[in-house]
């Protein structure tokens, strides 16, 4: 009597163990499709498999949604691009440390391509790398007054620096637009920014015990207002959304924190991503002089056609 009570009572445990052992196979056979349909893909470079989300970024199209080289996370750490064409009219070279173009782009680029690497026109060669496909930027062919440009979506894009350029004085030109106004809906935007682990990006709040607060340096693009009104920043550079290419430059004799630089959102977090075009970047680890300041502002002047003077 004893054994066929204890037999009825050990039932549901059974049952429970069978139920609890069938929802793990569930669960792990449903990561695996998961795994395999987006996380894999994602790493991998696929973009397509991905979801809409990568495809669904505002350039109006997209040729080849699966751009090469993607084969893998070390192929797209580890390849070795030739360098870019040179452009002999940029005359100021010492010191320069970034220079990323937009018609510098890998041969074989199509129009609206996830960009994962973009070669450095430096003599440094501080290659712009972009492992995960919902975060490149697209190529966006003669997109400033005919000139080719890399398009950032307002919501994943950008490229990120970790302790390639240390702390110094700095000079950063830009030649930028945005067509659009608003972008994702997200009013506060960075074009770039950068800073240490512990320093707030442009007050200097805070910095790791014994170290001196360096500021980072930024240039930011937003509406607040949501009007197009411009209204300056503290670098007298304009907030509001341009319509037309915009000439940028930002000059430091002071040393920055130049660590973590990141172009295309906040440096500290996945926000305030820019909407737009860039077209070309230039970073100096020294402050130029207002003649070699000339220089570099001519030459991309002339180059991209801008008829509007340095904000």
């Amino acid at each position: 009597m004893s054994t066929s009570k204890e037999q009825r009572s050990e039932k549901p445990q059974i049952y429970l163990f069978v139920g609890v052992g069938l929802l793990v196979m569930l669960a792990i056979i449903f990561a695996g499709f998961y795994a395999e349909a987006y996380v894999n893909p994602w790493v991998k470079g696929k973009p397509e498999r991905y979801g809409e989300t990568v495809l669904k970024t505002p350039y109006p199209k997209v040729v080849e949604p699966n751009p090469q080289p993607s084969g893998s996370l070390d192929e797209i750490l580890t390849a070795k691009l030739p360098a870019p064409p040179d452009d002999p009219n940029l005359s100021v070279r010492q010191g320069l440390i970034l220079w990323l173009r937009g018609d510098a782009v890998p041969k074989g680029t199509k129009v609206g391509d996830l960009i994962p690497i973009l070669p450095d026109a430096s003599p440094l060669r501080n290659d712009a790398r972009q492992v995960y496909p919902i975060s490149r930027p697209r190529y966006a062919q003669g997109d400033i007054n005919g000139i080719d440009a890399l398009h950032f979506d307002a919501k994943d894009s950008f490229y990120y620096f970790e302790n390639n350029f240390g702390i110094s004085p700095v000079s950063v030109f830009a030649v930028w637009q945005r067509k659009e106004y608003g972008g994702s809906g997200a009013v506060f935007q960075r074009l770039y920014s950068s800073g240490g682990y512990g320093t707030d990006y442009e007050n200097a709040k805070s910095c790791p015990p014994g170290q001196p607060a360096y500021n980072g340096i930024y240039c930011s693009a937003f509406d607040p207002k949501g009007d197009g009104t411009d209204i300056i920043d503290a670098n007298g550079q304009a907030l509001g959304p341009q319509t037309a290419p915009t000439f940028h430059k930002n000059i430091s004799t002071e040393p920055v924190d130049l660590r973590r630089f990141t172009i295309g959102r906040l440096n500290s977090g996945p926000v305030q991503y820019f909407s737009g075009q860039l077209g070309e970047i230039l970073l100096y680890n020294r402050a130029l002089s207002p003649e070699e300041q000339k220089q570099v502002e001519t030459y991309l002047k002339k180059k991209y056609k801008l008829n509007t003077q340095a904000q």
